[in-house]
C-alpha cells in the first residue's frame, strides 16, 4: 500500500517540472513508456529526474542507464557506500533535492548522511575496481545534480506536505527506493536503451579511470557518447567550444553569486547562439542560478523543450566528467587486476 501511495505521489510530482513539460506517466507511449516501466520496477519509484528529460528521450535514457547500472546493479562496493558517495556528491553541488532523496535512502540502509564518505579524495586511492565503481557514482550524480538543479524545485515532497508529516514521508521514500522488491537488477540490461553508435564507441580518454571494472567503463562510455550526439543536435561547435574552453581555464568549482561570468565567454559567440551559450554555462558552473529569463531567453532564440533538455544534459555531463576526471591521476599505465 505504502509503494502505491508513493509511487502515485512520486508521478504526480512531475507537475512540478520546471522549464519543460515531461510525457505524462498515463499518456506516455513507445520508448518513453518502456523507460517509464524499467524505472519503476528498478528504482521502486519513476525517478523524476529521468522522467523529466522525456522530451529528449536519448538523454532519459541515458540518464537512467548511468544511475541503474552505477547505483543499483550489486558489484564490490555496497549499495550504503554508493548513496554515501551519491549523497556527498549531492551536498558538495547543493542538490537538496538530491541529498533528501539518497540521504534518506541511506538511511534506510543503515548508513548516515553526516558520515564521512568515499569521496573525492578517498575515492582516487582505491582499488582500480573499487574506483570504477564509486567514481562511476560520482560521475553520474554529478550529471543528475545539475540536471535536477535546472528543472525540479528543491524538495522532493509536494509542496502541500504538512510540516508534521515532511519527515515521515522523506524516510518512507527512502525505504521503498532501498527495499525494491525481487532480485537485484541484472547488469547491463539498460545498454540496450542507448543507440547503436554509442554502444559501440571508443572510451575516452577521460573515462580512464574506470577501466579497473570494464563493465563499468563500458556503460559510462556509452551514456557520454548518446548524451555527447544529443548535444550535437542542440548546440553548434562554437557553443560546445565555448564551455569546454571555459572549463579548461576555470573548472567547475563556484563561479561567484552572480551571473555576469557567463558573458565574456559568450561575446565570442553570434548574438543567436548567445542565450544557449548562458545555459550551458550556468549549468556547468552555477546550476541553481538558471532561471525562467535564461529559459526564455532560448526559446526567443528557437530552441524547444527537447532543445533545452539537450543543451543541458550535454553540458551536465561535460562538467561531470571534467569533475570527476580531475580527481584522479592522469592515466599512464594500465591498472593491474582490471577486469572486462
Amino acid at each position: 500500500m505504502l509503494r502505491a501511495i508513493l509511487r502515485s505521489a512520486v508521478r504526480r510530482s512531475l507537475n512540478e517540472v520546471r522549464h519543460v513539460r515531461p510525457d505524462p506517466p498515463g499518456r506516455a507511449r513507445g520508448g518513453v513508456a518502456d523507460l517509464y516501466e524499467r524505472v519503476e520496477r528498478d528504482f521502486g519509484v519513476l525517478a523524476p529526474p529521468v522522467a523529466m528529460l522525456s522530451p529528449a528521450p536519448e538523454c532519459a535514457a541515458a540518464t537512467w542507464t548511468a544511475l541503474r547500472e552505477s547505483l543499483l546493479v550489486p558489484g564490490r562496493t555496497s549499495r550504503a557506500d554508493r548513496e554515501a558517495v551519491a549523497t556527498a556528491v549531492s551536498r558538495g553541488n547543493t542538490c537538496p533535492y538530491c541529498v533528501e532523496v539518497h540521504g534518506a535512502t541511506l538511511g534506510s540502509l543503515g548508513g548516515t548522511a553526516d558520515a564521512d564518505a568515499p569521496y573525492p579524495g578517498a575515492l582516487a586511492s582505491a582499488a582500480p575496481a573499487e574506483r570504477a565503481e564509486l567514481g562511476a557514482v560520482a560521475l553520474t550524480f554529478e550529471h543528475i545534480n545539475r540536471l535536477v538543479n535546472v528543472f525540479l524545485p528543491e524538495s522532493p515532497l509536494p509542496v502541500f506536505a504538512p510540516g508534521p508529516l515532511r519527515e515521515p514521508l522523506r524516510r518512507a521514500t527512502g525505504a521503498v527506493i532501498a527495499a525494491r522488491p525481487g532480485p537485484p537488477p541484472s547488469p547491463d540490461t539498460s545498454l540496450e536503451l542507448l543507440p547503436g553508435a554509442a554502444r559501440r564507441a571508443p572510451v575516452p580518454e577521460d573515462l580512464c579511470w574506470a577501466r579497473g571494472d570494464g563493465r563499468v567503463q563500458r556503460v559510462l562510455t556509452g551514456v557520454a557518447a548518446a548524451v555527447e550526439a544529443a548535444g550535437e543536435r542542440a548546440l553548434t561547435p562554437a557553443v560546445r567550444s565555448v564551455l569546454r574552453e571555459h572549463l579548461r581555464r576555470h573548472g567547475t568549482g563556484p563561479a561567484g553569486i552572480g551571473r555576469a561570468w557567463t558573458e565574456a565567454p559568450v561575446q565570442a559567440l553570434p548574438p543567436s547562439e548567445r542565450p544557449l551559450g548562458r545555459l550551458v554555462l550556468l549549468t556547468a558552473r552555477a546550476s541553481y542560478q538558471v532561471g525562467d529569463d535564461t529559459v526564455l531567453d532560448c526559446r526567443r532564440s528557437g530552441a524547444d523543450d527537447a532543445d533545452l533538455v539537450r543543451a543541458v544534459s550535454w553540458a551536465a555531463m561535460t562538467a561531470a566528467r571534467h569533475t570527476v576526471a580531475a580527481t584522479f591521476t592522469p592515466c599512464t599505465e594500465p591498472d593491474q587486476g582490471s577486469t572486462t
